[in-house]
C-alpha cells in the first residue's frame, strides 16, 4: 500500500523514486542501513544513503524509502542516527536544513534532505519488536487491520488510473516550531491544545502525557487538513488521537482501567457503562473512542491492554 501511494504520486522505482529496504533481524546498529567503513578505509554506501544522495541531486522532486518490517530489528538501535537528527531540522536562510549523519572525523558531509520522505511496515507478534516512546513521538501510526474477504467492488473497476506526477514544492513542510503555525492558525492551535490538555490530565494516571514535540505535529497536522479543506477540525483531530497518542498506551493494572475510562468519556462526553454502537458513532472522536473501548476490553479479558493487535 506504501508503494502504491508513492507509485501515484510517480514515485516509482523505476524513475529512483522509490526504494524498498527489508530490514534484517541482526541490525544493532545504523551501518546496514546508512553505510560502514571497511578494513582498507572505504567507505561503503548503504541503500538509505544512496537514496540521500541521489534526493540532494534532485531536489524538486520526492524521494520515498519504504523500511519493509521495520520492527524485525529494534528500531532505537538502527535508527538512532536518523532519530536524532531529525530533532536538528532547523531554517537557515529560509531554508530546513538538519544537522550532518556522520560524525565530523569520518569526513563525510550527508544531512537529510527535506525532499526524502520514509515509510515503515510493521507487524506486531511475537517474532518482532516493540516500539519506545522515541520512535512514536516521532511518527504517525497508522493501523491497518481490517480484513474484508467479500470485498469485490474495486475489481469492476478496470480503468487504468493514472498516476499524478508531484513535485517537491507540493509535499514541502511549511512548518518547523510551533511558532510558525501559530502566527497563521492561533484559534487553531488553542483549540487543539485545550484538548489535548484534557487528554493528558488523563494520561498522568500512568505517567504517559504528550509532550511539546507530539502537540507541535499534530497542531502542523491539523493545519494542513485546514489550508487544504481535507477534513472537520474534529475529525482530522481524531486521526492525530489514534495516530501520535494511543499507540504510547501500554500496560496492565487498573490505572489503565481508570485512564481509558476517562479518555472514553472525552472522547463521547459519554460514562464507560457498556457502550453501545450509538455511542461510538455520536462520538466526537469516534475513532478514537472505539479504539479505547477495544482496548479496555482487552484489558478486561487478558489483563494486559495496548493498541496493537497481536
Amino acid at each position: 500500500m506504501a508503494q502504491w501511494f508513492a507509485e501515484s504520486l510517480g514515485a516509482t522505482e523505476q524513475t529512483g523514486q522509490f526504494t524498498l529496504i527489508p530490514i534484517r533481524p541482526d541490525w544493532n546498529d545504523g551501518s546496514g542501513l546508512l553505510g560502514y567503513t571497511d578494513i582498507k578505509g572505504e567507505f561503503i554506501e548503504g541503500p538509505l544513503t544512496k537514496v540521500i544522495k541521489r534526493a540532494e541531486e534532485y531536489p524538486t522532486l520526492p524521494y520515498f524509502v519504504l523500511l519493509d518490517e521495520m520492527n524485525l530489528a529494534r528500531v532505537e538501535y538502527y535508527f538512532s542516527d536518523i532519530l536524532s537528527v531529525v530533532e536538528s531540522r532547523r531554517w537557515e536562510a529560509g531554508e530546513n536544513i538538519s544537522s550532518n549523519l556522520f560524525p565530523k572525523d569520518e569526513g563525510l558531509n550527508l544531512t537529510l534532505p527535506i525532499n526524502l520522505y520514509i515509510i515503515g511496515t510493521v507487524n506486531m507478534d511475537e517474532t518482532t519488536h516493540p516500539f519506545s516512546k522515541k520512535v512514536l513521538d516521532r511518527a504517525n501510526t497508522i493501523e491497518i487491520n481490517r480484513v474484508e474477504l467479500d470485498h469485490f467492488s474495486f475489481l469492476d473497476a478496470l480503468e487504468t488510473v493514472e498516476p499524478i506526477p508531484i513535485t517537491q514544492d507540493r509535499l514541502q513542510s511549511k512548518y518547523l516550531y510551533l511558532k510558525d503555525v501559530f502566527q497563521v492558525h492561533r484559534q487553531m492551535v488553542e483549540d487543539a491544545t485545550q484538548v489535548l490538555v484534557k487528554i493528558n490530565k488523563a494520561l498522568q494516571l500512568t505517567n504517559a502525557q504528550v509532550g511539546y514535540r507530539v502537540r507541535d505535529e499534530i497542531c502542523f497536522y491539523l493545519a494542513y487538513n485546514e489550508e487544504d479543506h481535507l477534513m472537520e477540525f474534529n475529525e482530522a483531530l481524531d486521526h492525530c488521537i489514534l495516530q501520535k497518542i494511543l499507540p504510547r498506551i501500554a500496560g496492565s493494572d487498573s490505572r489503565f482501567d481508570r485512564m481509558l475510562k476517562s479518555l472514553f468519556t472525552i472522547f463521547t462526553n459519554k460514562q464507560y457503562d457498556e457502550p453501545s454502537e450509538e455511542d461510538i458513532e455520536n462520538a466526537k472522536y469516534r475513532m478514537s473512542a472505539e479504539k479505547v473501548v477495544e482496548m479496555l476490553r482487552r484489558l478486561e479479558e487478558d489483563g494486559f491492554t495496548s493498541f496493537w493487535i497481536s
